[in-house]
């Protein structure tokens, strides 16, 4: 039988042991001690009801999530469609290049000296160049900096229980 010093002494050594394991519940106590067993039973009821609670908001963490990897998904689709677009814009800027190097060739050829729209065609060639440059910068810093965060968020998903 249990007196209640011995169910105070349970309860105080609960109280200071905080967390602990399953296996230091009622096995390192009196196994018989009704006490001890309804102690732990109130605590793992305690416990599975905090549990709930967790999966409920990480449930509701989850849809969240589903709904922003649309919105991601509908982002990266916008990127490739920008790379698309930039490719595109470097054929035309390669079009344009190997054109006016075709003109310069036939004037050479012909032997005529450069005249101003030619120097004209190659400065805004020139221009344009530097904006593809800077675009392609832009965009490959943008590039690299999605598909690492893809790559963290794939690993952490493969890692995970």
């Amino acid at each position: 039988m249990v007196d209640a010093i011995t169910v105070a002494a349970i309860v105080t050594s609960f109280t200071e042991q905080g967390t602990r394991t399953m296996s230091d519940t009622v096995t390192k106590l009196d196994s018989d001690s009704a006490a001890a067993m309804h102690h732990d039973h109130r605590r793992w009821e305690s416990d599975v009801s905090m549990w709930r609670d967790d999966i409920d908001n990480w449930k509701d963490e989850h849809r969240e999530a589903f709904k922003e990897l649309k919105r991601i998904e509908t982002r990266l689709r916008e990127h490739e469609t920008s790379l698309e677009s930039h490719c595109n814009s470097l054929d035309t800027h390669q079009a344009h290049t190997l054109q006016h190097e075709h003109d310069i060739a036939t004037d050479c050829r012909n032997q005529n000296a450069l005249n101003q729209q030619a120097a004209d065609e190659h400065a805004k060639e020139a221009e344009s160049h530097q904006r593809l440059a800077d675009a392609h910068e832009r965009m490959k810093k943008h590039h690299h900096t999605v598909m690492a965060h893809v790559a963290m968020l794939k690993a952490t998903l493969d890692a995970a229980v």
